[in-house]
């Protein structure tokens, strides 16, 4: 079948731009837990993302102490933890509660900087209903 000359070549013929989608069939309680599901899995990978950058950190700060040296790098790495295994329980305890906290702020800050951004870009796909 030969294609029309006004059809668009990415699209076969008969189908136009203005196809009704799955999401004008579907009713509201499929669409509520459709948005509802894509909310909780987009968030909980932009939170898991923002986790890891936060712990890429530490492992970037151990590198800017050693000056980009790897010998150094491991030699900063393995004094922390002998120095963690040599010392006693309530030591450990108040070094891990500091650590948690540090971790916890910097992450806080870090979702109250980037959270509107996110926010907002959920709410466009949402609203444009391109669920990616």
């Amino acid at each position: 079948m030969p294609w029309p000359q006004n059809s668009r070549v990415d699209q076969p013929p008969g189908l136009t731009a203005s196809a009704p989608t799955a999401s004008a069939d579907a009713s509201p309680w499929q669409r509520l837990a459709r948005d509802a599901c894509y909310i909780v899995l987009v968030t909980t990978g932009w939170l898991a993302g923002n986790l890891l950058g936060i712990l890429g950190c530490v492992v970037a700060v151990f590198l800017v102490i050693s000056h980009g040296d790897m010998s150094m790098f491991f030699l900063h790495i393995d004094n922390l933890a002998s120095r963690y295994v040599a010392a006693d329980v309530g030591r450990r305890t108040v070094f891990e509660h500091q650590m948690v906290q540090i971790l916890a702020g910097v992450f806080v800050i870090a979702i109250l900087v980037r959270g509107p951004v996110f926010v907002a870009r959920v709410r466009r796909e949402l609203r444009q209903g391109r669920l990616v």
